[in-house]
């Protein structure tokens, strides 16, 4: 019977480690509400063993992570969206250089 528990937790281990994925992954794979739930049981759980100037303190440090996640976020996106958009203008260049050629070519 032991032999049969040590097997299927064996087949068990192996079909998850073809599902695996890091914490992050997983943080990351949840739906809103779950995301919003998990924050707050965490957010319970935490508190349950601090006085208050301790959740003073702690939460006010999650907030000045956050908020540089947030501004690194922000800086990001922004050279994201000034990369495409010259991106995009060096392709109208290259489009209005061809057509050029071809107007050029047409008067000759």
């Amino acid at each position: 019977m032991k032999e049969n528990c040590n097997q299927l937790a064996e087949a068990d281990n192996a079909d998850k480690g073809n599902r695996f994925c890091s914490p992050l992954d997983c943080l990351f794979s949840l739906n809103p509400i779950q995301f919003s739930l998990l924050s707050s049981i965490i957010g319970i759980l935490v508190i349950d063993n601090l006085d208050l100037n301790q959740q003073n303190s702690l939460g006010n440090f999650l907030v000045g992570v956050g908020q540089n996640i947030l501004t690194a976020a922000a800086q990001g996106a922004m050279l994201e969206s000034k990369n495409e958009k010259n991106d995009q203008i060096r392709d109208q260049i290259q489009m209005l250089k061809k057509q050029i050629c071809v107007l050029e070519q047409d008067l000759d």
